[in-house]
């Protein structure tokens, strides 16, 4: 039976002769730093029984890799990138990947069963919501600032704002309130976390822009998207972290354009960077060190050879040429 790995495949959309210096800047930053999640806004849209649809917008951190047998990477460099890093299936779970949740799109008319896929990704997004104003709320009511027997608070959304709502709380009413909800399940901002972390592991069955059904599910995408922490000597640990100073520099340095955009939202506008995570590996064991075979286009090899030789263990390099059907 031909075994299959994980790949990381960058850099996307470049031809082999354009991508092999940009392809080695990008190795040496992996080299030296990890993974980095990058951000990319996926917008919904869920058809409404009143006619029109309801959009809402995901801003989704993750880094992607696709499950192949060996031969197939060449085909998926075409799309992807010429370089790749090759993991050991049990090495990508432990980096904290888990596999896409791939939602059918409704059809033209939506007035079928297509809906169900968005409606239920709808449910995913107002639970998150509410969680996120219970776990407001609970911060409010147990934060350091006093707050008045009665005070007013106003929600909704940015996109709706003939949907703004005000309420006058009761604060010792809200405070029962919340520590019933909330008796002997997650704290309420682990619950806020979890639940945005949820809706950055949904993504599109079909590439509706160039009309391709199944497109994206045919890609069979693991991703690590969210952070999440370790106990280490006792202490609960974050393994992921937002770039530092000279991470950022590095990244900008790769390329300016792609991490100096600013990313528009319903609750603002972002910098790339700001909404960026590095992983930079496990229990002390650098990322790239992880990695079981990095796969370059022949005229790299020798260059990315170069870039891993000052590791103590470095991956096995190898020409994609070595792995071509044939």
């Amino acid at each position: 039976m031909e075994e299959r790995f994980f790949y990381h495949s960058f850099p996307r959309g470049a031809s082999i002769d354009d991508g092999i210096h940009k392809g080695c800047k990008i190795l040496a930053s992996i080299r030296d730093f990890g993974l980095l999640l990058t951000p990319q806004v996926i917008e919904w849209n869920q058809p409404i029984s009143s006619g029109g649809s309801r959009a809402f917008p995901v801003l989704q951190k993750r880094v992607c890799f696709t499950e192949l047998a060996p031969f197939e990477l060449c085909k998926h460099a075409e799309k992807f990138g010429h370089f790749a890093l090759e993991f050991e299936i049990d090495v990508v779970r432990r980096l904290g990947a888990v596999p896409v949740f791939y939602v059918p799109q409704p059809t033209s008319e939506a007035v079928d069963g297509s809906v169900v896929g968005t409606a239920l990704l709808a449910i995913a997004m107002d639970s998150h919501t509410v969680i996120q104003r219970m776990a407001y709320l609970d911060e409010v009511l147990h934060g350091s600032t006093p707050v008045a027997e009665n005070f007013g608070w106003d929600v909704g959304f940015t996109r709706s704002p003939d949907g703004r709502g005000h309420y006058t709380i009761n604060r010792d009413r809200a405070k029962n309130f919340l520590a019933a909800i909330g008796h002997a399940v997650t704290p309420w901002s682990n619950l806020r976390e979890g639940a945005f972390a949820l809706l950055n592991f949904f993504h599109p069955t079909d590439n509706t822009k160039h009309d391709r059904a199944l497109e994206y599910y045919r890609e069979r995408e693991w991703r690590i998207a969210c952070g999440f922490r370790l106990k280490i000597d006792g202490k609960d640990i974050d393994v992921l972290h937002v770039p530092t100073q000279l991470e950022r520099e590095r990244f900008l340095e790769l390329d300016r354009e792609f991490f100096d955009r600013k990313i528009s939202t319903d609750t603002g506008i972002f910098e790339t960077l700001d909404q960026s995570l590095v992983h930079p590996g496990l229990n002390g064991k650098r990322l790239i060190e992880m990695v079981r075979r990095v796969v370059v286009p022949k005229e790299a090899v020798d260059r990315a050879k170069t870039i891993l030789a000052e590791l103590e263990n470095p991956p096995q390099t190898i020409s994609m040429d070595e792995i071509a059907p044939r």
